[in-house]
């Protein structure tokens, strides 16, 4: 098992964490100081999955082997192509290719989230808006309003798309 760690917006961090089952605790391997990040496992049926192979390129040379970050992944290991013993870098373009994937992911479940929760149970947008952030374990790393101005400018844009 290979991991690879970066950083990403952390409210997209606890995003992924609590969306795929995994704690936010960190693992200490004998010695409680240095303390390391559980790795999130991804099903092949994820996107982010096929992202993260598709986007793995050899360590180059001259670059630090010391991860930091605040997401882990298990790097994908299919049976043929890319081996992640040796394709397991990835630049900033990538990791930005990567944090967009996840935001995508995210704001398509609240999106639909919000949208059911209004439309079948009658929830306030912003009751509902709440309830997905605590749900993520985002209070703290992400303001709702931002969120739902996110939310309403996507709204505004669906219904002049459907004028057309």
């Amino acid at each position: 098992m290979v991991t690879v760690t970066f950083a990403i917006k952390p409210y997209l961090a606890r995003y992924m964490y609590v969306r795929y089952g995994q704690s936010l605790e960190l693992l200490s391997h004998s010695n409680p100081s240095p303390r390391l990040p559980i790795p999130i496992h991804l099903s092949h049926l994820t996107p982010i999955y096929h992202f993260l192979h598709q986007l793995s390129v050899p360590h180059p040379q001259g670059v630090s082997w010391k991860e930091t970050g605040n997401i882990t992944f298990v790097l994908p290991s299919p049976r043929q192509s890319k081996n992640p013993e040796i394709y397991n870098y990835f630049g900033q373009d990538s990791i930005f290719i990567i944090e967009k994937e996840i935001e995508v992911e995210m704001k398509a479940e609240l999106y639909s989230f919000l949208l059911e929760n209004k439309f079948k149970n009658g929830v306030m947008y912003i009751k509902s808006m709440h309830e997905f952030v605590v749900k993520y374990d985002m209070v703290e790393s992400v303001e709702e309003e931002s969120l739902m101005r996110g939310f309403q400018r996507w709204r505004k844009k669906m219904k002049g798309d459907s004028k057309l």
